[in-house]
């Protein structure tokens, strides 16, 4: 719900990507060998976690969360989230991260799923390889929606950066062989019910944020349809010995997009999308997971606007039936108030084809 009346809606950004891991001849490279410091900390926040797990006692930091839940390839939803850190202190700038995933089965959270990334870290095992749900290769991003026949520069530019995007993206047809090959290892692979679902760790510098903007962390999760409780542990590396690892918890619901049923991603605000020259890689790609391929999203961190401020909606469309299936796309705007809905504009339709949709691809 916004919270503010739009006088006019201005840009729109519609996405229906197929995503599938990137990885190149190598595949993903190795991460550097952890110190003794370095594991000592993660082992640290595993306890904590653990213990939040056991006790449902958590931080009071004033940390907040907010994700989407995208579909991808192998029956494994891309969710990238963001962690607002205007609770913790300004001297808290040396971070180590861990999330787990813990899956929830008929709103009961699972007492049998166990951490792999313990017993890596207690026999002293090379870190496994980051996780390849932030290596997402250049996709099929067919783009216009209301903003397409717009004269104001404000709402026409999101649509010109996006359309120039699309025509860079689909000169990556040469990298089609190496996403297709991901994908069938993503869909061979058998998940171990016993292991949790999701678990990886993050070493990062937290950087001052500029005055009236929250400081802020991007990270993203893969994981099957489900129900989950995702932990979210930050250990103040400079302060180990003083201070206690902040836990949160967060409820997260991915549906279920393999099926015969037209459906929507979540709604992602953005600032505009822009072009990179080339897609991120490695430590890169896994610190801005809004980046996908050349596409550069920057989410909105405010749910409030002003008149003149375009509102710019990227999104997916899952399961429209593709090949020689158009696809009609309106748009209806409520106004909500006093808990009744109320329709106060919408849009012409939007006809989509071959021509703007990607190739078939059981999405």
């Amino acid at each position: 719900m916004l919270h503010r009346r739009l006088a006019a809606i201005s840009a729109f950004t519609i996405a229906a990507w197929s995503f599938a891991p990137f990885v190149d001849a190598a595949g993903p490279p190795a991460r550097k060998p952890l110190n003794a410091v370095e594991r000592a900390d993660l082992l640290s926040l595993l306890k904590a976690v653990d213990l939040a797990q056991e006790t449902d006692v958590l931080s009071d930091a004033g940390v907040s969360w907010d994700s989407y839940s995208l579909k991808s390839a192998g029956e494994i939803s891309y969710v990238p989230f963001t962690l607002g850190l205007s609770g913790l202190p300004d001297g808290f700038k040396s971070a180590a991260m861990y999330v787990r995933a813990v899956s929830r089965h008929d709103g009961i959270r699972s007492a049998d799923e166990r951490s792999a990334m313990r017993e890596r870290l207690v026999r002293g095992d090379p870190p496994p390889p980051r996780s390849e749900t932030v290596w997402v290769g250049p996709g099929e991003m067919p783009v216009g929606g209301p903003a397409s026949s717009s004269a104001r520069r404000s709402t026409q530019a999101p649509v010109e950066s996006s359309t120039l995007l699309t025509l860079q993206q689909r000169q990556y047809e040469k990298q089609k062989a190496a996403e297709e090959e991901a994908r069938k290892k993503a869909e061979s692979k058998r998940r171990d019910p016993f292991l949790f679902p999701f678990e990886e760790y993050y070493f990062f510098e937290l950087k001052s944020a500029r005055t009236g903007e929250p400081r802020i962390v991007e990270r993203a999760l893969g994981l099957p349809p489900g129900d989950y409780d995702v932990y979210v542990g930050l250990l103040d590396r400079a302060r180990v010995k003083t201070s206690r690892p902040v836990v949160i918890k967060h409820t997260l619901t991915v549906p279920d997009f393999w099926n015969d049923r037209l459906a929507l991603s979540g709604l992602l605000l953005v600032n505009g999308v822009h072009v990179l020259k080339m897609p991120l890689a490695g430590q890169q790609q896994a610190e801005h997971p809004y980046t996908l391929g050349l596409t550069e999203m920057t989410p909105m961190l405010t749910r409030s606007f002003t008149p003149a401020d375009p509102l710019s909606v990227v999104f997916q469309i899952c399961n429209y039936g593709a090949p020689d299936s158009d696809l009609m796309v309106e748009y209806n705007f409520y106004r909500v108030e006093n808990a009744t809905r109320t329709l106060f504009n919408r849009t012409e339709p939007q006809r989509y084809t071959d021509v703007d949709l990607p190739p078939a691809g059981g999405w």
